[in-house]
């Protein structure tokens, strides 16, 4: 669920892995990481917080760490509250965004195993009203992103989708019966609609508001006392979501929302010890059947991104050699990952409240730490060979209405196709190519860059893949963007 003012290019940024380490005769990720004592991951894992608090963009983050089922690091630290200096400590809940949509799909699977749904059922069993253009779509199909129904959260939603008061028909309305992205089951594109719809089913299916369902099924049984689906009510011990200001490194408080708006796609709030509590009882055949987790994991649709493929809620791919199983999330104020890497054996969460500092790069950083015994090395304060440049032909092929597609990543070209025609009178409107600056490197391991056009200016972060085409870029308005 991402809901935030700045405009990715692709689903997310390519995350290089912050602290590369040098491979030559060094042991095994595994092999480090199980020679390490609890109060050695312990400290490893504190250093790298106190390498993130120190940057400006961090307010404040919930850190949990496990190895195999054992929590061995459950902690907050910065600020959940930066006006009141008000500590950010184990209990205070985050907002989780998108890592709810495998709590919606785990329900789903209660269903499956109760006899009340099949996973081939058509949606329109279920949700009637809601106007497929004659299409079949399936639960399975929505559960993997592959229905093509049109996201509620795209660029050309996002006037009524921001919403604060978004109500639940507004919601339909916004996609009923527009044209897919694709023909069900024909191609992969991640869309909230999907869970939204799901949410509904789910509420349907058991009679009951899908916040008690959440709560009677999985929070309550599996001990998960700092979870909650989150109603927008005030909640003493929550942290107050923040927005980045990278031109002069504050934070301000991010845009309030109706969480009505999210439903099943996003409005879970929770602790990174919560998270890591799921996910062992989840993986462990607790929260639902081993059966069921097999499909949760098994029954998968390719990105087309890498190895990556869509299962229900959860994404599945390898990273450095090793399986990942993994979400993370994005919502007003807040970012999270959530994160099992079978062959290490290490379950890691990490939610943060500000949406300038990413959870997944505070992740990979804690990765880093407990997967190399050489020393982090200090971070790049230098631009990536030729980010600049590639920048500079990509914001001009923008404003022309003509990208050089060859320049960019096969996910990111198909992702500036779907935005040009958003995009390229925005760039026009704010006139002639002034200035591009580089201004520093984020924890990502992403340039950043100041851009400055005759009327107004724009914060740009971009990342080059190894073939040196652009991978990722995401661009935030300094200011109020000129008027159309």
């Amino acid at each position: 669920m991402m809901m935030r003012k700045s405009i990715a290019l692709a689903a997310a940024l390519l995350i290089a892995a912050p602290q590369a380490r040098a491979q030559d005769a060094q042991p095994q990720p595994a092999q480090v990481l199980a020679k390490l004592s609890d109060a050695e991951v312990t400290r490893r894992v504190d250093a790298a917080i106190a390498q993130v608090l120190a940057r400006p963009e961090t307010a404040g983050l919930s850190v949990a760490v496990a190895r195999g089922d054992r929590i061995i690091v459950e902690r907050g630290a910065g600020v959940a509250d930066v006006d009141a200096k008000r500590p950010a400590d184990a209990a205070t809940e985050f907002r989780i965004g998108s890592v709810t949509k495998q709590f919606t799909a785990a329900a789903i699977m209660k269903l499956v195993e109760q006899g009340k749904l099949r996973l081939d059922d058509p949606l329109a069993k279920y949700v009637p009203d809601f106007d497929t253009g004659g299409r079949t779509v399936t639960i399975r199909q929505m559960l993997n992103h592959a229905s093509g129904i049109p996201n509620y959260t795209n660029p050309e939603f996002i006037k009524i989708a921001g919403k604060p008061d978004l109500t639940r028909k507004e919601v339909l309305d916004l996609v009923s019966g527009k044209p897919f992205d694709f023909e069900p089951g024909t191609g992969w594109r991640y869309s909230n609609t999907n869970y939204f719809l799901l949410g509904l089913i789910v509420e349907k299916l058991n009679g009951r508001p899908y916040a008690d369902v959440l709560q009677r099924e999985f929070f309550e049984p599996l001990g998960l006392k700092r979870s909650r689906y989150d109603n927008g009510a005030a909640v003493p011990d929550s942290a107050q979501g923040y927005a980045y200001n990278p031109a002069d490194g504050t934070l301000r408080m991010a845009d309030s929302r109706n969480m009505g708006g999210p439903f099943a796609a996003g409005a879970i709030a929770s602790t990174a010890g919560d998270l890591l509590r799921w996910q062992i009882a989840l993986t462990g055949g607790r929260a639902v059947s081993p059966a069921s987790f097999q499909q949760m994991i098994g029954s998968t649709v390719k990105t087309g991104q890498g190895d990556a493929a869509y299962g229900f809620g959860l994404m599945v791919d390898s990273l450095g050699g090793m399986r990942r199983i993994w979400h993370n999330g994005g919502i007003n104020g807040f970012n999270s990952v959530l994160t099992w890497w079978p062959d290490l054996g290490l379950r890691i969460a990490v939610i943060s409240n500000s949406e300038g500092l990413s959870s997944e790069a505070v992740e990979q950083l804690i990765v880093a730490a407990l997967t190399s015994d050489a020393p982090l090395p200090p971070p790049r304060t230098t631009a990536q060979l030729g980010s600049q440049d590639a920048l500079r032909h990509m914001i001009v092929g923008i404003a022309e209405g003509s990208p050089d597609y060859s320049a960019l990543s096969a996910g990111l070209a198909e992702a500036t196709r779907n935005q040009l025609a958003m995009m390229q009178p925005m760039f026009a409107r704010l006139g002639a190519l002034q200035s591009v600056t580089f201004k520093g490197v984020d924890l990502n391991g992403v340039d950043q860059y100041l851009v400055q056009f005759a009327n107004g200016a724009l914060w740009f972060t971009i990342s080059l893949d190894p073939q040196g085409k652009v991978g990722g870029a995401r661009f935030v308005p300094l200011g109020p963007p000129p008027a159309p």
